[in-house]
């Protein structure tokens, strides 16, 4: 269920709306007014899903107890195996034929289109795979922190991931794991030390990164590696 159910809500989806052309920032408003529309359906009681409480109490998973270190250990390390297996599964994809097609739709979608490559099936397979990789992340997130709420669905968290993309660096695998790492430390950091304005030193770390480092900190580091060499 983990894999299928969002892989098949992306297909739907992504099916209507590859189809239609819907690009760019259409297709982000679209998404987004789609999924603040599932939060306001999962805020309601009725949907089973504890309202505005969400899911909360997990005592055990698999017959183990969560609150048992031990559980919690071997939680951590298959969220950092599956980190490394989906960087892997995504570089695989990058460096194939596969990849070099979807690159060329993010440079000129039009000129793909028209050397005859049916580029809303390559969007579509992304999209879905994506969206099974983020399906397994929420698998490995829920358990860990014990809780899950409709609010997860709020479009402030999908504002996070570009910033994460942003800061790490954009047009490359390792830049976002890097830009998640990095932004999810400040936000810790943040929350404790500027309780009352953390989300605005979080978003002027976003807008300097963007103003300053343009491809992002990774690429900045590698440009001062390649002038001092």
């Amino acid at each position: 269920m983990v894999v299928l159910v969002p892989g098949l809500l992306a297909f739907t989806f992504g099916w209507l709306a590859f189809r239609s052309r819907v690009t760019g920032v259409y297709f982000s408003i679209i998404s987004q007014a789609m999924t603040f529309a599932l939060m306001l359906a999962f805020f309601r009681n009725e949907m089973g899903f504890g309202g505005n409480n969400g899911l909360t109490d997990f005592k055990d998973i698999l017959g183990f107890n969560l609150q048992a270190d031990a559980t919690r250990v071997a939680l951590f390390l298959a969220s950092v195996i599956t980190m490394i297996v989906a960087y892997l599964a995504c570089r695989f994809i990058v460096s194939s034929k596969l990849g070099r097609v979807i690159v060329a739709i993010r440079d000129s979608e039009d000129r793909v289109r028209f050397t005859g490559y049916r580029v809303d099936h390559y969007k579509l397979w992304v999209f879905v795979f994506s969206a099974v990789l983020a399906g397994i992340a929420g698998a490995l997130y829920v358990p860990q922190v014990g809780i899950i709420n409709p609010g997860e669905f709020a479009p402030l968290n999908s504002i996070e991931l570009v910033v994460w993309v942003a800061v790490g660096g954009r047009g490359t695998l390792y830049g976002a794991a890097a830009g998640a790492i990095l932004v999810n430390y400040a936000k810790t950091y943040f929350t404790a030390v500027l309780p009352e304005v953390w989300l605005f030193a979080l978003g002027g770390l976003f807008i300097a990164v963007t103003i300053f480092f343009p491809r992002g900190l990774v690429a900045f580091v590698r440009r001062r590696k390649e002038a001092s060499v």
